[in-house]
């Protein structure tokens, strides 16, 4: 309710401002209507100008402030200025680019389900279960949340809205974040109109989505092997050869503060690049 409220002031402020730019930003209405959030390109435009003006607002007098003590008033006025701008630009940037990243995020956590799912759909079809209850089922499928979703919605639009099935399945195809889903939604809409065997061709999707997904495994696994050599040989040996070597060469005199280098390499270098190595694994993990 506090969001609408600040989205609702933002586009009474700023929503002719919004509306002379969005003609720039097209993409991202429809990246909004893929990722679920509920407004038009104009409002969301006129909040990130709302936003971006109260970062700017704020950060001026605080930098201005925190720079007097070491500069000039002029210089410190000047470049608060600067670094505001700056500031305010970034948070403008990254409500631009945030839509497209929650698509890709839904999107993946999407096809991590597909193989799973299409398997649910597989028995149901076998059944001579009218073709909704194939998303029926994925309703009650807990384990993925945001495909569950995406079937309550085709659900929906028949039950609740009095559509076909096979406009539904077009509607959603359209907004779904995965284009992997879309194109499914698609081939069962294909099949359905022709009257096609819906059975073989979900049993057919459920076999290309395993193999892709034993795939991305094998691949991922032999991208940890690698990872793992160079952690154990940059982490584990390296420093342990730098501190033997080091310690060697401050005994021969060859260095000058070697307990302050060790300490960085120990405390420092070596839990910064082990925590970049666990988000990059875990960004990569299928």
């Amino acid at each position: 309710m506090l969001l609408k409220n600040y989205i609702r002031r933002a586009y009474l402020s700023y929503g002719e401002i919004a509306r002379k730019i969005a003609p720039y930003f097209w993409y991202i209405s429809g990246d909004l209507k893929k990722s679920g959030m509920r407004y038009t390109i104009e409002e969301y435009l006129s909040l990130a100008i709302f936003v971006s003006l109260i970062v700017l607002v704020v950060e001026i007098p605080i930098i201005t402030l925190t720079l007097a003590f070491f500069l000039p008033v002029v210089f410190a006025i000047l470049f608060s200025f600067l670094a505001s701008a700056l500031g305010a630009t970034i948070i403008f940037f990254l409500f631009i680019t945030y839509p497209k990243a929650l698509v890709r995020a839904l999107a993946d956590k999407i096809n991590r389900g597909l193989p799973y799912s299409v398997s649910y759909m597989v028995a149901t079809a076998s059944s001579d279960a009218p073709p909704i209850n194939l998303f029926k089922s994925l309703t009650k499928i807990d384990e993925y949340p945001e495909l569950k979703e995406q079937a309550a919605n085709i659900v929906r639009d028949v039950e609740g809205m009095g559509m076909s099935l096979l406009s539904a399945l077009r509607r959603e195809a359209e907004r779904t974040p995965s284009e992997e889903f879309g194109n499914l939604l698609l081939g069962i809409e294909a099949t359905l109109a022709s009257g096609g065997n819906l059975v073989a061709y979900l049993n057919e999707k459920a076999k290309t989505y395993f193999s892709e997904r034993k795939a991305k495994i094998r691949t991922y696994a032999d991208l940890l092997s690698m990872l793992t050599e160079i952690y154990i040989t940059a982490i584990i040996v390296g420093p342990i050869l730098f501190t033997l070597l080091s310690s060697i060469m401050g005994i021969m005199g060859g260095m000058g503060n070697i307990v302050g280098m060790q300490a960085i390499i120990s405390f420092i270098l070596m839990p910064v690049i082990s925590l970049i190595f666990a988000f990059y694994i875990n960004l990569t993990a299928p």
